[in-house]
């Protein structure tokens, strides 16, 4: 009689059909996805706050999201917990809504030229990419002459 190769591991250990190692590596992790994906569902799900790692790489992010109007503040309660207020209008809808780019594979890498034709076809609107100067707006990146990788877009 013949098992299934998830029955197999399970007699016979995870370490003799590679399943360890496989499973744990299989997602690269974005340090500012996870992040993001939290803001997204704390203020979809409109809680008045939710609690979040937040670590050194992602606290310039969520500063700039203040900056942005996103969330109205931040403020730690353990080592890299913090606890994230978002913004809301007066019948808790979002202020502004955003979408996130960051991806594993197929990132959307802007040029200045591409940043600078972004701002006068959509001049309200804000693209936070990420460069080799750190995170910053695609007004700034205008100004400093670099592009870099697209990580969301703020409406």
């Amino acid at each position: 009689m013949e098992t299934s190769l998830t029955g197999k591991a399970l007699d016979f250990g995870s370490r003799e059909y590679g399943f360890e190692s496989r499973v744990s590596n299989m997602h690269l992790i974005n340090p500012y996805s996870h992040f993001l994906n939290q803001v997204a569902l704390g203020s979809s799900r409109k809680r008045l706050s939710f609690d979040t790692v937040i670590t050194s790489k992602t606290k310039s992010l969520a500063s700039m999201l203040c900056e942005l109007n996103i969330i109205r503040r931040f403020h730690r309660l353990q080592r890299d917990v913090y606890r994230v207020f978002p913004t809301f209008t007066r019948f808790r809808r979002n202020t502004r809504c955003f979408k996130i780019y960051t991806r594993a594979r197929g990132r959307i890498v802007l040029s200045a030229k591409a940043l600078r034709i972004l701002n006068i076809n959509s001049p309200h609107s804000y693209y936070v990419i990420e460069t080799d100067r750190g995170l910053m707006t695609h007004k700034i990146a205008i100004k400093a002459g670099i592009g870099g990788m697209l990580l969301m877009v703020i409406r």
